[in-house]
């Protein structure tokens, strides 16, 4: 028996990981990383083998079947390749530190923030490394070289939070070694290594590109004051005390409008220009979304109504960097209802990006029709023209954008409206 060993070395481009429920502080909503049995963020190897088999099978039909098929009764057949696990590189000792990022779901019809929905999600950072370990017996040569040419150019994303950029990670490393245990000196190779590992260290590759394919990059620039908050109120410095609502930063302490923040407001807009045209929608119920196809819009951004009823975005979109910020603190203070005046100790305060810039970038992940984009391209003209703004206080003037991008065309909104209508008679 041959038997060949790799071990495929990931690193991860964006903040991500693989949520683990048994572990969730359900009385604080905060979702938590899965974990092994010593309190190691933990990367399933089922996670792993589902996205590889996937991988192999869009990249090379040699590999169909390697990693097993499903079929009935005495036609179904296991993998061929075993994913023995995963290590984490690094440890507590050495920095490994979690993100949590704090999130809360936008109302459909209102497209402000939906009451009791604020959460937390850990996260491991960008830049966080794990080795996979896979096992093959016997592979066929020209089966084992389409593997290692597959591997190559692996980009697999992991856990939640895909649909905004989450989880996003690229190989930069593969080490591999044969055993051939018919020969004397094979066998006596894979012998010594009975109180060692006998994967091999990963040698550096050329990551392969990984720049995503781009439906929508378009350049914006703040008009009024734009606010994402953490979700967390800080002590705020001087003499008179009090706290401050800051401006969510990435871990480099820019100044960032998340994904979800992007997403959210995409899709209640998206789903607003269907109801004005009178395009059909999908309910809020497993029920209403099983009668047939999803509509549109739960085509683009996905939909989970349920345990049968449930799919993924098409897209994603991804954090977006605010350049050249200007970033400036604001007194507010409450107004008493029945006075007309200003409310004793409730002065607060807030951080606002008063200028910057920032480009939405949306991310193809399944095939978009002209519709599609045109209807995502509609949004951002709402945005261009005010109609909507993005983050805190849209209603007080907050959070007004343009588009500041030369190539942008304004769509077509008269055949937009034509194409939208015309779905609910077909």
């Amino acid at each position: 028996m041959k038997v060949t060993l790799c071990t495929v070395r990931l690193r991860m481009l964006s903040p991500g990981g693989v949520g683990g429920t048994e572990s969730s502080e359900n009385s604080r909503n905060v979702l938590r990383l899965h974990r092994d049995p010593w309190g190691r963020p933990h990367l399933p190897g089922t996670t792993v083998a589902g996205n590889l088999r996937a991988h192999c099978r869009r990249t090379d039909t040699r590999l169909n079947d390697v990693f097993g098929s499903a079929g009935d009764g005495d036609t179904r057949r296991g993998s061929e390749i075993q994913v023995l696990g995963t290590v984490l590189r690094g440890s507590a000792e050495t920095g490994m530190d979690t993100v949590i990022h704090t999130r809360t779901a936008i109302d459909r019809y209102r497209g402000a923030a939906r009451n009791t929905s604020l959460h937390q999600v850990e996260q491991l950072p960008e830049g966080t490394e794990f080795d996979v370990v896979l096992r093959w017996n016997d592979p066929p040569s020209e089966q084992r070289g389409a593997l290692l040419e597959a591997i190559r150019t692996w980009q697999p994303r992991f856990g939640r939070g895909v649909t905004y950029g989450a989880g996003r990670c690229v190989v930069v490393g593969l080490g591999v070694v044969d055993y051939d245990l018919t020969t004397r000196d094979g066998l006596h190779a894979w012998l010594q290594h009975t109180e060692t590992m006998p994967y091999p260290e990963p040698e550096p590759i050329d990551a392969a590109s990984s720049a995503p394919t781009w439906v929508m990059d378009v350049d914006l620039e703040i008009v009024d004051g734009l606010h994402i908050g953490t979700g967390v109120a800080s002590e705020a410095e001087g003499h008179d005390g009090g706290t401050i609502a800051r401006v969510k930063r990435d871990p480099h302490g820019q100044p960032v409008v998340p994904g979800s923040s992007l997403k959210g407001v995409l899709r209640s807009r998206a789903e607003y220009i269907c109801r004005v045209v009178g395009a059909p929608l999908c309910g809020d119920t497993a029920e209403e979304n099983e009668r047939g196809e999803p509509c549109r819009p739960c085509r683009i951004f996905g939909y989970t109504a349920g345990p049968d009823a449930a799919r993924r975005a098409a897209i994603a979109v991804h954090d977006a960097p605010i350049m050249d910020a200007v970033v400036e603190v604001r007194n507010h203070v409450a107004i008493d209802r029945f006075t007309g005046g200003a409310r004793d100790q409730l002065l607060y305060r807030t951080e606002l990006v008063v200028a910057g810039r920032f480009r939405i970038r949306v991310e193809e992940l399944q095939r978009l029709d002209d519709t599609d984009r045109l209807l995502l391209h509609a949004v951002v003209a709402d945005l261009h023209d005010g109609l909507i703004g993005i983050g805190a206080r849209t209603t007080a003037g907050q959070g007004t954008v343009r588009v500041a991008d030369s190539a942008w065309q304004r769509p077509d909104l008269a055949s937009l409206a034509s194409r939208l209508g015309g779905e609910e008679a077909a």
